[in-house]
């Protein structure tokens, strides 16, 4: 559902992107714009989601869903006049996720196309024999990309939330169809735990190269998709980012899987499933 459909109108939000959503500066930038009118968005329990101000013909706004709203919200609302609106903290996050996947793949320089559709069929044999029996479950799609293992995942019944770093690589995927703009984030992985809630599900495909410059990173995102995680399947080259990877998980208090998987020689070599 677009946030215009929400709110009744198009609004432009503010922050320039979603993971900028929890930068609680954005809060007095919106209660400082000039304005003739306001409108308030709320969630099931009245608390506010957005607070947009018209100046003229154009609406601006201000999110929040990821940050506490300030008793000047309310104020400055009040003080404008305005219509409130309904909806659910879910219908608006995925509003908010739609708008912001959207404004990539419109202003984003669009990753080459890195597909390969022999690498999505054993990957897609991999879930298939580890997660049976999980449709309709939802999965953290961990370093997406450009959608592989999203689209592996709804192959198999299985609704991915997707996040990478990368606009470009996001750009391409949503392009293609692979990743869903509703359900995709372009944030820090080490920061998961700040954008979304907890899902029974992780999958995070060719976790590395995991070597001595980039373990404390890997070790950083891993940790938080654990966290928000109660199974993950994690895949690596080599035999040694395996190790790591569980000894990582034990250190958490873990329980793991480690196996090869002879599907892939390369990417998707190694696999650790992690389970709470």
């Amino acid at each position: 559902m677009r946030t215009s459909e929400i709110m009744g109108m198009s609004a432009r939000f503010i922050e320039p992107s979603f993971d900028a959503l929890v930068d609680e500066s954005f809060t007095g930038i919106i209660l400082t714009l000039p304005a003739q009118e306001a409108r308030l968005v709320v969630d099931e329990e009245d608390w506010p989601l957005a607070l947009a101000v018209r100046d003229g013909e154009a609406w601006n706004a201000a999110s929040f869903l990821l940050r506490p709203p300030i008793i000047e919200v309310i104020e400055r609302f009040e003080e404008l006049g305005g219509d409130v609106v309904h909806t659910t903290q879910d219908e608006f996050m995925l509003a908010m996720r739609e708008y912001y996947s959207l404004h990539i793949l419109n202003n984003t320089l669009m990753a080459m196309e890195d597909l390969s559709p022999d690498r999505t069929a054993k990957v897609e044999e991999l879930i298939a024999s580890v997660w049976k029996g999980r449709r309709g479950e939802e999965c953290m799609d961990c370093g997406c990309g450009s959608g592989m293992g999203s689209l592996a995942l709804r192959n198999q019944g299985i609704i991915p939330l997707a996040f990478d770093n990368d606009a470009g690589l996001i750009a391409r995927g949503l392009h293609e169809g692979r990743l869903i703009p509703e359900r995709t984030m372009c944030i820090d992985a080490t920061l998961l735990s700040h954008y979304a809630r907890q899902v029974p599900l992780g999958l995070a495909l060719m976790a590395g190269s995991i070597i001595d410059q980039t373990a404390m990173m890997w070790r950083a995102i891993l940790e938080e998709l654990f966290s928000m995680t109660r199974e993950t399947l994690i895949t690596v080259e080599t035999e040694k980012e395996a190790n790591m990877v569980r000894t990582w998980a034990l250190e958490n208090e873990k329980n793991v899987e480690m196996f090869e998987n002879e599907r892939d020689p390369f990417y998707d070599r190694w696999v650790c499933l992690v389970k709470d």
